[in-house]
């Protein structure tokens, strides 16, 4: 239900999801938990399901996760 709510909470607020599914991110959040190197699976609300490496899925919130730029080329 809290997920029905979020997501016409974030419709109707004209927010939109900067990050695209399949996107790669690093996530810091409040509690000092940090993770590297995922990739975004499915985005519902303001929940993003996420995969990091060794096949960890965790439930993480879009406001956490900081995208990879992954056009980045050196020279």
């Amino acid at each position: 239900m809290l997920m029905l709510i979020s997501s016409l909470m974030e419709r109707f607020s004209g927010v939109q999801n900067a990050l695209p599914v399949n996107a790669r991110v690093n996530v810091v959040n409040q509690f000092g938990g940090e993770r590297y190197d995922g990739r975004v699976l499915k985005i519902e609300g303001n929940r993003a399901r996420v995969c990091w490496p060794k096949g960890v899925k965790t439930e993480e919130y879009v406001s956490d996760l900081v995208p990879i730029d992954e056009d980045v080329r050196f020279q």
